[in-house]
């Protein structure tokens, strides 16, 4: 779809920051429809100017979802990239902190989720869910966004299922490192990290491949998935180390 000449009609949560601005940026580029979604007003206004369409929304408020949604008339390819970091410090677990990192990374998706089901099901279009690299293995002080993205992982292959019949086609995103506003506050050490460039292309290609597991980049993902392999025990040793290392 990235390369191709058919215009179509894209929606993209996350899309005034990081990977979900660039993807806002190239689809645009490539002269398709962009419904860009987020709440920064500058980087709505900047997508503006380049032809975007900016919905400011609230993605945690589900009826502002819906109703927002049921005004578009079509929507080919939805990307649902919304999302947060923060971190647990033990032996202080923060439950609050653990909460609201469930609660916005799963909320905006589901919300989105429901808000653009029904046009992906009229144009038999592609629902695509970013996940991350951290939900193959357990790290320390990530507690919190790898349970999130564990179980975004899970609802994107159940979808790719579920949806099947109805002839939507679901597509899971799984990036390492990237360069963005939320990598800045990693203070440890982001091997193979990927601009925002790289991991827009690494999308769109997937996406035009017809790819449902997206992974980049593959020299980071092919190892961490190896390592989840691993019997328990020697993962946990391996990781009490790299804990401690950093």
């Amino acid at each position: 779809m990235a390369d191709s000449p058919e215009k179509s009609h894209i929606l993209i949560t996350g899309a005034t920051s990081g990977i979900g601005y660039q993807l806002a940026k190239d689809y645009l580029a490539a002269g398709h429809e962009v419904y860009a979604v987020g709440r920064d007003d500058d980087a709505l206004s900047e997508l503006k100017k380049l032809g975007a369409i900016p919905i400011d929304l609230d993605l945690m408020d589900r009826d502002k979802v819906i109703e927002a949604f049921d005004k578009i008339d079509q929507i080919d390819l939805a990307i649902c990239g919304a999302g947060m970091c923060e971190y647990l410090d033990m032996p202080n677990f923060d439950s609050s902190v653990f909460m609201k990192v469930m609660s916005v990374n799963m909320g905006t998706l589901s919300h989105a989720i429901e808000g653009v089901l029904p046009k992906l099901i009229a144009s038999q279009g592609r629902l695509v869910g970013l996940g991350s690299a951290s939900a193959y293995v357990p790290f320390a002080r990530a507690e919190a966004y790898g349970s999130s993205k564990a179980a975004i992982h899970y609802l994107m292959k159940t979808l790719q299922i579920s949806l099947a019949p109805h002839n939507v086609d679901v597509s899971l995103v799984v990036p390492g490192f990237v360069k963005t506003p939320m990598t800045k506050q990693n203070d440890f050490p982001m091997p193979f990290i990927q601009t925002t460039e790289q991991a827009s292309q690494a999308i769109r290609d997937g996406i035009e491949n017809g790819d449902e597991v997206i992974e980049f980049p593959k020299k980071l993902t092919l190892p961490l998935k190896t390592l989840g392999l691993l019997p328990d025990l020697l993962w946990q040793q391996v990781s009490e180390k790299l804990y401690k290392d950093n």
